[in-house]
């Protein structure tokens, strides 16, 4: 209703009175709704303007802040106030307003609390932004009164009220409403308090950044802004002082925020601001509020460009910087690429115009090329040349604006403003760099040499910026006055060469102890250096010997001398001076055109020096950068002449290789106290890097394969020491390799020619156990391809041996294995054949001496590069394998041992017959080497099949005349030839290792024949001895198992072993036929064997015959003795005996019976009596002349038991016409040899007499009957022979023979006792004879005199049976019977067998002798006691078992 009644005009004042007290009255209404009426009501005043009288404006403003600004708040419960309010600041839309009120509510209370709420704090800050519209100065002076208030917290909660409404856009849209408030505020802009000045400045914040501020004092806002950002800080105690700083930095940090967040585009924000804010560019103290500064003035700046040109340097206020002071802040602080720096540059570029005319144009082209390349920070390579763009930028805008005295106002500026940055800072670097860079740009020499000169004179060089200062300076002003900068030098440098006074002597060792004099000397050496790089290049050459590099020795040299005289070691800064100062030198050499023209003549001085600080440097750690220096200024001096020969260049890169590699692991030398990680790091990463370019720089002079060798030998010895030198050497190589890389093209030679060498040498570290080291070895053999392959390289190989590189990484071993090998498949397509030789040299020399997995790499490589390329390896084979034999018994680990063999294997498939040959050379006996090369070849099936062959044909080759002893006739003393005997064993090595018989199945008639034919060869030989070349021992050293025959019985023994998987051929019968057949005596039994094997297991075909064969009629009776006897057996195969060869063995048989040799003839009667057998029908007509043949044999003394078997075992075949009357002399022959010594042949005598007992016809009857009763004693006492054979063979010639006795009762009883009672009781013989003697009493006589013709048998079983049947005989004859002189020779016999040494004769002897005498009445005295001192103790006639009285008892 009042907001109606308003409108009124003449009742406006009537209401506008009654205000306060319906105020007043209001107290016990709701007071949310009286201030929305209040509000309302104000809004509808602000429209009308109705007077309101000033007690009427006060009443309702006392009603607002009495309830938003209770008074009597304490500063505590203000600071408590934000902490309780979060939780309602989420849900205002308006935060500060919201935040006020809310603070206001805490702080009535918890009725309060629940009383106000936000939105009628909003309406009352509404109501109270209407009410300062409606009367400004009223409200002014309301708002200065509370401001008079001293009170902290009422000035502070004030003027965040104020701030909120300046805030809001809806509650102060009009300059009326804004400027009251400002005023106010600008009443408290005095007070020092922190709270007060935090909350004046947030009040600012939000005055600046509104959009409409004229008429509000925004300057006093600025410049209270910056007096605050520059408020100086008490320096009372430590601690205070300390609070004190952190004040200052928090009210820095809002000025800041508050610079930040000012509104340029605000209405007449610019007129106010422009330009005086320049005014807080260039001095120091505002440094940190630079980057929203150059915002702001840029902003601006931009806004005035359709004006006139400012002139700098004056403006109504304020002090503006002049255009060569505002360039050189703004240019160096552009220098550091952070957003200050951005904004700095887009100041400059927006004010071209302002800081000289004459730019205008460069810049508006430079400064936006410029900002396209600032980079993103200013570390690194990329800082600097950052920096160098704006010094060029720099110097073209000096030469642009052509003008001297402009220029020397700048230089001025740069040298003025020197203490508005941090010493040591990039910036205050950049401005030195800045100030040469204007004194070479000025042509005004006088004043440029009174600059240089005050500053190398009047510089603290005990201060580390001040040194910097000379040196840059005096560096960028030698660009424009190269003279003048030396000149300069010169004159400061010579003054510590002077003469000095006696009153000076003092102030000279103080400087030197104070540490100014080296500081001096480090200095003017590093000014000499960066001159030298800052000096034109058409000048510089002349004079840098003479002028810089020598400067440079004297300050070094006098750095530890005072008065002449050294008094202490150099320290590490002045060697680090010295180092960069030469390294900087000699690059400014290099860049110049003509300097290889020129002769150094202190080269060797500086190159001793350098060596001699690396000698210098501890081995046990990384303190400084001295080396890496060192190892650079080396590489450098290298390029310069005069070059140094290659020992010298060895030289430097052997004690540069000392020096770095023994160091201890980078992990240890980081974890060194009081080090710095991330140095020690970079120190190490330096260290090896300079040695890379000091070996690049070598290989520049001289590109060539052979300075490459020279450089790895001396990195190679490290390979094999620790970790971390084995890393340092991989990477060494890797840069070497890479350096030789670049200049591969500039080569002649197609091939490098030591790839094979370095591939062998690099590519098992692939699989080091290191991961760096596995990655360097991947990245020099990447390198090493390309240098042998250059340009023909594939983008796929590329990749491929990229990836296997990065798969090196990996850390399970199979991968690694994977990639290494992918990478050796790549490489050896680029493989030099003429360079295998060296590579398998050095790659077996990795696998001996290298860890497990490099072994087992360095196996993967080398069977992939002969696999790959072995067929281009023919010219080498030989040396191959002579490699392969030396590094073999050097290789213990079977799993490397068996890459070996699997390599020759490799090579053997490309060149069989090299390996072939070159394997048949080596010496006897085989060793284990020899040995498991042979058997490599074997276990491939392909392979050993070609081989065995070619090793037959080798052992069947023709002996050698060398071989032939002296006399040619004794072949029992001839070597065996070398050639077939290797060839022999290797055929043993080879089948050992197949893995089975069925691949040897073709060529086994070949093999056989051939070690059958060295086994004959080789009886009875002696090892090869060493006569010239071709002799393996020397006669006088033959081996201890030297029988060559041994060896090749093995090998033909495992041929068959392999062939028919049956062990038990080891053993045939009692006798083994490998020992029969290796002994000369029982050869031809052997062979017998061995043949009768091979027929039973039908292994004997056509091609073996065929080989022997020719054998038979050999001149080497060796060979016809082996063929014989072969074709003794062989002739029992069925498919040999029907076809024609066996009528050419049969005649080649009988004409081998007359043969010299006896063996040869036993074979072949033992031939002709198997063919008789085997084949009679073939030999049906030559029946009677095979029977002549071997009674013939009968009286051959050598061969007579081989006829006397044969003919036992043909004759039952034969028929009688095949026999006829040569029964009778086969009779005759066979009974001459029932009494032989031999037991063998009296055995088969006795068992040819049986067959001839049962095989006599109606013919021979008779004639056999006589001979029967003849040899009856024989008979009768070989049947108990010692020999069993014999023994058994005589009983059962005796049962033959019964049928031939002459009385047939004899017969009958002797059939009976045959078929009744065992035939070998051992007194048969004694009963038969005494039945035989009862039958036949007519041959008792005769029997006793052929019985004791055995009583001198050598036998002592012959002699006791002689004995048992003397006594037999004696019983049944009469006294009358005996002739007496018989009887004493029996009796004489008797006594000698009485003193024979078998016991059991001499009881037999007494017992006959007893019975004689007993019988023949003589009993002398003499003899019993003769008997009782022979018997001694026993009873001189007690029968004792066994003996002749048992047997007479039978």
């Amino acid at each position: 209703m009042l907001g109606v009644l308003i409108r009124r005009q003449e009742q406006q004042e009537e209401i506008v009175k009654n205000v306060p007290q319906l105020l007043a009255v209001s107290k016990s209404l709701d007071s949310f709704l009286v201030a929305k009426r209040l509000s309302l009501f104000l809004d509808v005043c602000e429209e009308y303007k109705p007077p309101m009288p000033k007690k009427t404006f006060q009443a309702v403003c006392d009603f607002v802040f009495k309830q938003v600004l209770p008074l009597g708040t304490s500063v505590q419960q203000l600071k408590k106030w934000p902490r309780i309010t979060d939780r309602f600041l989420f849900h205002s839309s308006k935060p500060q307003i919201l935040e006020i009120t809310l603070q206001g509510q805490i702080q009535g209370g918890p009725g309060a609390q629940d009383q106000f709420t936000r939105e009628h704090r909003d309406v009352l800050m509404e109501a109270f932004s209407h009410l300062v519209c409606c009367s400004p100065m009223d409200a002014l002076d309301f708002l200065q009164t509370q401001m008079k208030d001293n009170t902290e917290h009422v000035r502070v909660v004030l003027l965040k009220y104020l701030k909120a409404i300046v805030v809001s856009d809806n509650l102060c849209e009009t300059r009326s409403r804004k400027q009251p408030i400002v005023d106010a505020v600008k009443c408290i802009l005095d007070d020092p308090r922190e709270a007060v000045i935090k909350a004046t400045l947030g009040f600012i914040k939000e005055l600046l950044r509104s959009q409409n501020v004229e008429g509000c004092a925004v300057w006093d806002m600025v410049a209270y802004v910056f007096q605050q950002f520059n408020r100086p800080v008490d320096q009372p105690r430590a601690k205070a002082s300390l609070l004190r700083q952190k004040e200052k930095d928090d009210i820095q940090e809002i000025c800041i925020d508050v610079l930040e967040n000012l509104n340029t585009s605000a209405e007449g924000m610019s007129k106010i601001l422009w330009p005086k804010l320049l005014h807080f560019v260039v001095p120091a103290p505002y440094s940190p509020a630079l980057r929203p500064l150059c915002r702001c003035l840029k902003e601006l700046a931009v806004l005035q460009q359709g004006d006139s040109a400012l002139f700098l340097g004056s403006c109504k206020g304020v002090k503006l910087p002049s255009a060569q002071g505002l360039f050189a802040r703004l240019l160096v602080l552009a220098s550091n690429p952070n957003q200050r720096g951005r904004r700095a540059l887009q100041l400059l570029h927006t004010m071209r115009c302002n800081i000289h005319a004459a730019l205008n144009k460069l810049w508006g082209m430079q400064i936006p090329f410029l900002w396209e390349s600032i980079p993103v920070d200013a570390f690194g390579a990329s800082g600097q040349e950052w920096e160098q763009k704006l010094l060029q930028f720099l110097r073209r805008s000096l030469e642009t604006i052509a003008d001297s005295n402009w220029s020397r106002n700048l230089s001025r500026e740069f040298e003025s403003q020197m203490s508005s940055y941090i010493d040591q800072s990039s910036e205050k670097s950049f401005l030195y760099k800045s100030l040469g860079t204007s004194l070479t740009s000025c042509e005004d020499v006088p004043f440029v040499k009174s600059q240089i000169q005050h500053i190398i004179e009047n510089a603290n060089y005990l201060e580390a910026s001040e040194r910097e200062k000379v040196i840059h300076v005096l560096s960028f002003s030698a660009m424009g006055h190269f003279d003048l900068t030396l000149s300069t030098l010169h004159k400061f440098g010579d003054r510590g060469g002077k003469k000095t006074k006696v009153s000076e002597i003092i102030s000279h060792y103080k400087d030197y102890y104070q540490g100014r004099r080296g500081h001096v000397h480090q200095t003017l050496m590093l000014t000499y250096g960066r001159v030298a790089l800052c000096a034109p290049k058409e000048l510089f050459l002349s004079q840098v010997e003479t002028n810089i590099i020598k400067r440079v020795l004297q300050h070094y040299h006098q750095s530890g001398q005072v008065l002449g005289v050294s008094i202490a070691n150099k320290d590490i800064n002045l060697k680090l001076a010295f180092l960069q100062s030469m390294i900087d030198i000699s690059h400014a050499i290099h860049e110049t055109q003509d300097y290889r023209d020129m002769q150094f003549t202190c080269k060797k001085e500086l190159v001793g020096v350098m060596l001699a600080f690396i000698r210098e440097e501890p081995l046990d750690s990384l303190a400084t950068p001295i080396r890496p220096m060192a190892i650079i200024t080396l590489g450098c001096l290298s390029k310069l002449k005069p070059f140094l020969t290659l020992e010298e260049n060895r030289d430097l890169v052997d004690q540069s290789i000392k020096s770095l590699f023994p160091l201890p692991p980078l992990e240890q030398l980081k974890g060194e106290m009081g080090k710095d990680s991330a140095y020690v790091e970079s120190l190490h990463n330096c260290s090896v890097d300079a040695l890379g370019k000091l070996m690049k720089s070598i290989l520049q002079e001289e590109p060539t394969s052979e300075m490459v060798d020279e450089m790895f030998q001396l990195i190679d010895p490290w390979f094999t020491e620790t970790e971390c030198s084995r890393e340092r050497a991989l990477y060494a190589s890797y840069q070497l390799l890479a350096a030789f890389q670049e200049s591969v093209g500039i080569l002649s030679e197609e091939n490098f020619q030591h790839f094979g060498t370095l591939v062998a040498l690099l590519a098992p570290f692939t699989c080091d156990s290191s991961t760096r080291c596995r990655h360097w070895a991947g990245r020099c053999i990447i390198c090493l391809m390309h240098i042998q392959a250059q340009s023909r390289v594939t983008p796929e190989e590329e990749q491929e041996m990229i990836f296997a590189c990065q798969d090196l990484q990996s850390d399970c071993p199979k991968d690694l294995l994977t990639a290494s090998c992918r990478m050796a498949k790549v490489v050896s397509a680029y493989f030099p054949p003429d360079q295998a030789l060296d590579f398998i040299e050095d790659i077996l020399e990795e696998l001996v001496s290298g860890n497990k997995m490099c072994a087992i790499a360095a196996g993967y490589w080398l069977l992939t590069i002969l696999q790959d390329c072995g067929a281009m390896m023919e010219a080498q084979v030989s040396k191959i394998l002579d490699v392969f034999y030396s590094r073999l018994p050097t290789i213990k680990d079977e799993s490397l041992r068996q890459v070996v063999v699997d390599a020759i294997s490799i090579v053997a498939h490309y060149h069989l017959d090299a390996v072939f040959s070159s394997l048949l050379c080596r010496r006897l006996p085989m060793d284990s080497e020899t040995g498991e090369l042979w058997r490599s070849l074997g276990r491939d099936a392909f392979l050993a099949v070609l081989i065995l062959y070619r090793l037959a044909a080798t052992v069947m080759q023709p002996p050698s005349s060398e071989t032939t002893s002296g006399s040619g006739s004794n072949e029992t003393s001839v070597f065996t030839d070398e050639e077939p005997l290797k060839a022999t064993c290797a055929i043993y090595e080879v089948v050992s290792v197949l893995p089975s018989g069925e691949v040897i199945q073709d060529v086994f008639p070949s093999l056989f024949c051939a070690l059958l034919q060295q086994v004959s060869r080789t009886l009875g030989q002696r090892m090869p001895s060493y006569e010239g070349r071709r002799r393996l021992f020397r006669r006088e050293q033959h081996l201890s198992e030297g029988n060559p025959c041994r060896l090749s019985v093995a090998s033909l023994k495992t041929l068959l072993l392999k062939l028919t998987l049956e062990p038990s051929l080891a053993e045939s019968g009692r006798m083994s036929i490998w020992i029969l057949l290796r002994d000369p005596s029982t050869h031809h039994e052997g062979v017998c064997l061995l043949t009768s094997y091979l027929v039973q297991r039908g292994l004997l075909d056509k091609e073996i015959v065929e080989h022997v064969l020719p054998w038979m009629n050999s001149e080497s009776k060796k060979l016809r003795l082996t063929s014989t006897a072969f074709f003794v057996e062989a002739i029992r195969d069925p498919t040999l005996s029907e076809t024609e060869q066996l009528q050419t063995i049969f005649r080649i048989l009988i004409e081998r019976a007359r043969d010299q040799h006896p063996s040869i003839r036993q074979m072949a009667v033992r031939g002709l009596g198997n063919i008789l057998l085997v084949a009679p029908d073939k030999v049906k007509k030559e029946k009677r002349t095979i029977v002549a043949i071997l009674l013939g044999a009968l009286e051959d003394a050598q061969v007579v038991r081989e006829s006397l078997q044969v003919l036992a075992r043909v004759l039952p075949h034969l028929k009688e016409k095949d026999v006829g009357s040569l029964f009778k002399n086969i009779t005759m022959q066979t009974l001459n040899y029932l009494d032989d010594d031999d037991a063998d042949l009296r055995s088969a005598a006795l068992c040819l007499f049986g067959v001839l007992a049962t095989s006599t016809n109606s013919r021979f009857q008779a004639f056999f009957a006589d001979q029967v009763r003849r040899n009856l004693v024989p008979l009768l006492i070989h049947q108990q022979d010692p020999s069993p054979q014999a023994s058994e063979a005589c009983r059962a010639a005796f049962l033959q023979s019964v049928r031939f006795l002459p009385k047939r009762k004899l017969r009958a009883c002797i059939e009976e006792l045959h078929s009744t009672t065992p035939f070998n009781l051992p007194y048969l013989h004694v009963y038969i004879c005494r039945q035989l003697v009862k039958a036949n009493p007519e041959m008792k006589e005769e029997l006793l005199q052929k019985t004791t013709a055995y009583f001198r048998s050598s036998w002592e079983e012959i002699q006791t049976a002689a004995l048992d049947l003397s006594g037999v005989i004696l019983e049944s004859m009469q006294i009358a019977d005996l002739e007496e002189t018989f009887r004493l020779q029996l009796l004489g016999s008797l006594e000698v067998l009485r003193e024979d040494p078998s016991r059991k004769v001499q009881q037999a002897a007494a017992d006959v002798a007893t019975y004689v005498r007993k019988k023949w009445g003589e009993r002398e005295s003499h003899e019993r006691k003769r008997d009782d001192a022979t018997q001694g103790p026993a009873p001189a006639c007690k029968a004792q078992p066994g003996t002749t009285s048992e047997a007479m008892s039978v």
